[in-house]
């Protein structure tokens, strides 16, 4: 169940980073994901009441540190993919949110299954195939560098998320959202653009809020239940959806390499779901 809950993640971030992606295009990185995070704490807040969690002060403080790391984090990557392409940045970033919390876990003593390690080897190396355009010239460096940065700070947001307790489940994710709506208020009136999305585009970062944090409960209560390193690898699987839909709806390039790519991400998730103990 927690990689299935990996897998599950993995798809409503896909979701929601295209609509990111979209929304920055048009306005703002900053206003999308300030957007994005009003619409998080509504769904954040439903999911904890539905599943009747617990609120736990030490957890909502992991949460709540969080934030800081997940907003920058969310408005560097789709900055990223805006200015380069989608099947650049996200997986970059991909490749250090499975990297960092397995190496955490590995460090803290998790147990990692020979098929298990197989899985996370070949869809980490399959993610660094959809990221070969060379059609992009030097925005394709741009990507790198954004999809870096994103995927470093994401990291981050995964261990503390993976450190709150089984009973917290989704108000840590609350308290992400509530410091990352602040903290993009900030970024905000900062650079002087809009504090959200205009009316036009609202739509686009409400959505995008409510599938991404719906992610972000799914991943929580698989890595509370389950191994972090397995549960961020399966989680990090991402990108496959947003290369597929970016090509779909907003005319991405997609080579063969990179369908590969996809193909391979999606086999490394499957080895990592059966040899898993979690």
């Amino acid at each position: 169940m927690p990689v299935l809950l990996g897998a599950v993640s993995a798809v409503l971030i896909a979701v929601s980073d295209t609509l990111g992606r979209s929304g920055s295009r048009r306005v703002s990185p900053v206003s999308h994901v300030s957007t994005a995070m009003i619409a998080g704490v509504a769904t954040a807040l439903t999911w904890a009441i539905v599943l009747g969690n617990d609120l736990v002060g030490g957890d909502v403080v992991r949460g709540a540190l969080s934030g800081l790391l997940a907003s920058t984090a969310l408005a560097l990557l789709y900055k990223g993919m805006a200015d380069s392409s989608a099947a650049v940045a996200s997986p970059v970033a991909a490749v250090f949110v499975g990297l960092i919390p397995l190496a955490w876990d590995v460090v803290r003593g998790a147990d990692l299954t020979a098929l298990a390690g197989v899985g996370c080897a070949i869809g980490i190396a399959s993610l660094a195939l959809t990221t070969l355009n060379p059609n992009l010239g030097g925005r394709m460096i741009t990507g790198l560098a954004y999809g870096l940065a994103g995927g470093v700070l994401f990291g981050g947001t995964l261990i503390l998320l993976g450190e709150t307790s089984e009973a917290s489940g989704a108000w840590p994710v609350a308290a992400q959202r509530v410091v990352g709506f602040f903290t993009m208020i900030f970024f905000a009136l900062r650079t002087a653009v809009p504090t959200i999305l205009p009316r036009r585009w609202i739509a686009l970062g409400l959505l995008s809020g409510v599938t991404g944090t719906s992610g972000l409960v799914a991943f929580a209560i698989g890595a509370q239940t389950g191994d972090l390193g397995v549960v961020s690898v399966a989680s990090s699987m991402f990108p496959a959806g947003v290369a597929v839909l970016s090509r779909l709806f907003d005319d991405d390039e997609l080579h063969w390499w990179q369908g590969v790519g996809i193909a391979g991400a999606i086999t490394g998730t499957a080895l990592i779901a059966l040899g898993s103990d979690g």
